[in-house]
């Protein structure tokens, strides 16, 4: 592919997944629609564009064939059982693991609710599945992370897709960022950063857009559900600027850990062929 070719997709791509969420959404941050008009929840929807830029813009460079690859990937399950696990506890160990050391941090007690897990199963938290993950993911697992793998490598690569992906949401976060610039921008950046890391680590090594997804749905559900699951939580837990940094410096740790894993990927986005490979202990 010529590299005016890249960029002539990689703009009609990141035209169709911004600009309908960052009108729609910006009609609804600055109060232009009725709040209660039939028609907020069409505007909501506007973050489809993601995943409809990713699959269009894979139709324009790779034809059916393309499309037809992606669609696959969003029902691939057949993983070695260690990235379901990972897709699955990963997001809990990170609010969760943050809730804990608050609670120590300010001489709390932990105590811990299981019940609240339930409701993961709730319609309210299996509802957002089809917003985020589903109608973003074809775009920034699917479609633009294996471009800027191929061009960059791995870890520039989830840098990238995690500065674009964050800069995807300002609307949703306008109002904060006026109040306090400096402080939402940066945690915004880092927290969706890091999110890029460790689902871009599920992706690339699996191929699987479905475990990319669920791992997307966990960690937006656990954001909820950690603070009910320790009820030994503030009420204004999630906008406790203490729990925001060790939130960053779980996250942080958890990147760390995922990195070795990541840096194996090469830039065809595939792992090194062992025929080629100098022999070395399996680790995977």
């Amino acid at each position: 592919m010529t590299e005016a070719r890249a960029k002539h997709l990689l703009l009609l791509y990141l035209a169709i997944a911004c600009i309908p969420p960052w009108i729609g959404w910006s009609l609804l941050t600055f109060g232009l629609v009725p709040e209660h008009a039939p028609y907020v929840p069409l505007l909501y929807i506007t973050g489809w564009g993601a995943s409809i830029g990713g699959l269009v813009a894979t139709y324009a460079n790779e034809g059916r064939g393309g499309v037809r690859r992606l669609l696959g990937q969003a029902v691939h399950a057949i993983v070695p059982i260690r990235w379901w696990l990972y897709a699955l506890l990963i997001p809990p160990l990170w609010f969760v693991g943050a809730g804990i050391f608050y609670l120590v941090l300010h001489g709390q007690p932990i105590v811990f609710k299981p019940s609240a897990l339930l409701a993961l199963g709730t319609p309210a938290l299996l509802a957002p599945f089809l917003f985020g993950p589903l109608g973003e993911e074809f775009g920034w697992r699917g479609f633009l992370l294996p471009r800027f793998v191929e061009k960059y490598s791995a870890v520039p690569a989830c840098f990238l897709v995690g500065v674009i992906w964050a800069t995807w949401h300002w609307p949703l976060f306008y109002k904060a960022m006026v109040k306090s610039p400096a402080k939402e921008i940066f945690f915004v950046l880092a927290n969706i950063i890091g999110m890029s890391f460790l689902i871009g680590v599920v992706y690339l090594r699996t191929k699987s857009l479905l475990l990319s997804m669920i791992m997307h749905w966990c960690i937006n559900a656990m954001q909820l559900v950690a603070v009910k699951l320790l009820p030994g939580l503030p009420d204004n837990a999630l906008n406790d600027t203490s729990l925001s940094w060790i939130g960053l410096g779980v996250l942080t740790f958890l990147v760390a850990l995922s990195m070795p894993k990541l840096l194996k990927v090469d830039r065809r986005g595939r792992l090194p062929d062992p025929a080629t490979a100098p022999a070395t202990p399996a680790v995977d």
